[in-house]
């Protein structure tokens, strides 16, 4: 069967009441930005009855990376009438007889056609029975036809995908997201995406090699980005601790709190950013005690410069289920390349007193936006 267009299904976004068409309109248009994007032709794309439908497709596109969308089959549409389904039917026939064993199902979209679906599912059934002589196989058929019948048109097609659901790309707002060359922090970004935020990606690096490979991260997260390009911000590692940081490093007393001190800088550098870019709030990759820099009271020491809202997705996952993600979002190779990163201090502070760390704050000079 040669397709010529698109079912798209949605999950949650049908549940949005009164907003609901702005999320159905925002993903018609992710649709559009990504089918151009990608350079694949269509006719239109438009949404009726709890579907979108993507019109004179040449050649089968996936849109699992288009973010909202629950799934998708490739489809043959064609005049609402029993002989043209009979003939969209009979291109499948090789497909059928391959697989012994078939079930047709039928769902209307639109009630007024004339046979209702365990009609259609019956006539269809007997006429594909007869002409490849496999049998009909209502439980785990060996090849599962389906025929939606919309208003106008009717659809045929056997397969589904299923893409990432979640809401369309930019819905929600933007947030910056702490992005290092690691694997935590791309994943955390990517959910954050899934819920519909436009992500303002904020590094500190450590060297050409290191920058290059967060650029290639940020490649790989634009392909989830409906044809849209994600920004990157990058600042110098020694910048963020105004070339200071080999000699706090050495510091017997600062030292042990270096990790501490530059998520609190970090954090500092993203509020600013928020405010001027119209964000939100932050995201981080924060895994709950994975790292010294992640135990409850260390993220408490730290989370709340920005003042603003911080989001970490990750929170309560292992780093198994953080791979997981990352592999098949495929971020995890271009992770786990090598670059030249932090050189953490050998006893890092894992349980921070809050008056400690004021203290030491102070004593590095670095409390201040100015460095003083």
């Amino acid at each position: 069967m040669i397709a010529n267009a698109l079912i798209v299904r949605y999950g949650e976004i049908g549940l949005k009441g009164r907003n609901r068409s702005h999320f159905e309109n925002q993903l018609c248009s992710d649709i559009r930005g990504f089918l151009k994007n990608e350079g694949v032709p269509f006719h239109s794309v438009d949404r009726t009855h709890g579907r979108i439908y993507v019109r004179g497709i040449s050649s089968e596109v996936s849109l699992e990376r288009v973010l909202g969308i629950r799934s998708f089959s490739p489809a043959l549409e064609v005049p609402r009438n029993m002989e043209d389904l009979e003939a969209a039917t009979a291109q499948l026939y090789p497909l059928v007889r391959e697989a012994g064993s078939f079930r047709i199902s039928c769902q209307r979209t639109d009630k007024d056609f004339p046979l209702t679906s365990m009609e259609v599912e019956r006539r269809l059934g007997e006429r594909v029975r007869l002409d490849t002589g496999a049998a009909v196989k209502l439980n785990a058929p060996g090849f599962n036809l389906e025929v939606e019948i919309g208003r106008d048109t009717a659809f045929v097609f056997f397969r589904r995908t299923s893409g990432f659901g979640g809401m369309p790309y930019g819905s929600a707002g933007k947030l910056v997201s702490l992005i290092s060359s690691g694997i935590d922090s791309p994943v955390a970004t990517f959910l954050m995406m899934k819920r519909g935020v436009e992500p303002i990606l904020l590094h500190f690096s450590m060297g050409k090699d290191e920058r290059e490979k967060v650029e290639r991260l940020r490649r790989q997260l634009e392909r989830y980005a409906a044809g849209r390009r994600i920004r990157l911000e990058v600042i110098e590692h020694g910048d963020l601790f105004k070339s200071r940081f080999d000699t706090l490093h050495k510091d017997r007393r600062i030292g042990p709190y270096l990790c501490i001190i530059c998520k609190f800088l970090m954090h500092r550098h993203a509020g600013e950013l928020a405010r001027h870019t119209g964000a939100l709030g932050i995201i981080t990759g924060d895994s709950l005690a994975q790292v010294a820099s992640q135990t409850l009271s260390n993220l408490a020491a730290y989370r709340t410069r920005s003042g603003l809202p911080v989001y970490s997705p990750l929170i309560g996952l292992d780093k198994v289920e953080i791979i997981e993600l990352a592999r098949r979002i495929g971020t995890y190779d271009l992770s786990i390349t090598e670059a030249k990163g932090c050189t953490p201090p050998s006893n890092p502070r894992t349980h921070v007193d809050p008056e400690v760390f004021q203290s030491i704050l102070e004593e590095s000079g670095l409390e201040r936006g100015d460095g003083s």
